[in-house]
């Protein structure tokens, strides 16, 4: 014969409470397990962030740094072909003023 079972609303509210106190546990030490889970990925994201942030100044120093030389060595050379342009027009203009000075006293001379 089968007997019945049947369960007092005392009962089932005592059975409902053991097994909500049961997840609770069980969320709670999940939870737990989550923070630690997801304080390690943090720390972990946060390092890796710090070195791509310090491997990127780095490369923009050194790239900084070559553009510096470059210019550096660009402005030297064009300081040297202004010197030499300059030196030239300089021999040119005196040459051109030793020949009409020449030329001047040349017509000086006819005139007297």
């Amino acid at each position: 014969m089968q007997e019945e079972v049947r369960m007092s609303f005392w009962e089932l509210l005592a059975l409902s409470s053991a097994v909500a106190t049961i997840m609770g546990v069980f969320l709670t030490i999940y939870a737990l397990i989550n923070n630690k889970t997801l304080k390690e990925e943090s720390k972990l994201t946060r390092e890796t962030l710090q070195k791509l942030i310090t491997e990127e100044s780095r490369l923009t120093r050194e790239m900084i740094e070559r553009m510096t030389e470059r210019t550096e060595k660009m402005i030297e050379r064009m300081t040297e072909r202004t010197e030499k342009m300059i030196e030239r027009t300089t021999e040119k203009l005196g040459e051109l003023i030793v020949s009409e000075g020449q030329k001047t006293r040349e017509l000086i001379r006819k005139k007297e």
